[in-house]
């Protein structure tokens, strides 16, 4: 799965620096929430902070985008005397859609392929272990809007969804991440 991203970015960054049409390009730092499962100390759903970046080539009829999402996290099992934390590391490569609604206002959605690397530091009473997991990749669709402010600056709202299936009852089969952006087009 790795080498394909790689494959796809390689492909997009040698497309994007032979363009001659400007605009095309844009890259958003991002901040946000996302609401993920937890399985330790117990099976429950946690809100964290995010940070990342997204990059979008646009299309004549769509766009290509590739996003990279960092979150950390830490929760304490007091009975046990356990500490855990986690940081997750997310890929995502996917296509878009976008609708103008207004001179400065577009709706777009989005879907594509997610792939996670979550390393878990586990600490009781002293010592410590650490266990790194990959998941399989898993499908994520969204929506957002764009409020262009200048010709290369816009602010962007974005809500996600990844599916992320599993057997807990007291868990949803999908995760939300919610975020906000500052788009600069080159």
């Amino acid at each position: 799965m790795l080498k394909i991203i790689l494959a796809i970015i390689a492909l997009v960054s040698g497309e994007v620096f032979s363009a001659e049409v400007k605009g095309r390009l844009s890259v958003t730092p991002i901040i946000g929430l996302e609401r993920v499962q937890k399985f330790q100390p117990t099976p429950h759903m946690k809100s964290r902070a995010i940070f990342g970046a997204r990059a979008t080539y646009r299309f004549p009829i769509s766009a290509l985008e590739v996003e990279y999402t960092h979150a950390q996290d830490d929760s304490t099992d007091a009975a046990t005397n356990t500490t855990y934390k986690d940081s997750e590391d997310k890929l995502r490569v996917g296509l878009r859609g976008s609708f103008t609604m207004s001179t400065f206002l577009t709706s777009y959605i989005r879907g594509g392929a997610q792939g996670r690397k979550n390393e878990q530091t586990k600490t009781v009473n002293g010592g410590t272990s650490t266990t790194s997991t990959s998941s399989k990749v898993q499908p994520y669709v969204g929506t957002g809007v764009e409020l262009r402010v200048m010709e290369f600056f816009s602010l962007t709202a974005d809500l996600l969804a990844t599916y992320t299936p599993t057997d807990d009852p007291n868990l949803k089969d999908y995760e939300l991440q919610p975020s906000v952006g500052i788009n600069i087009r080159f």
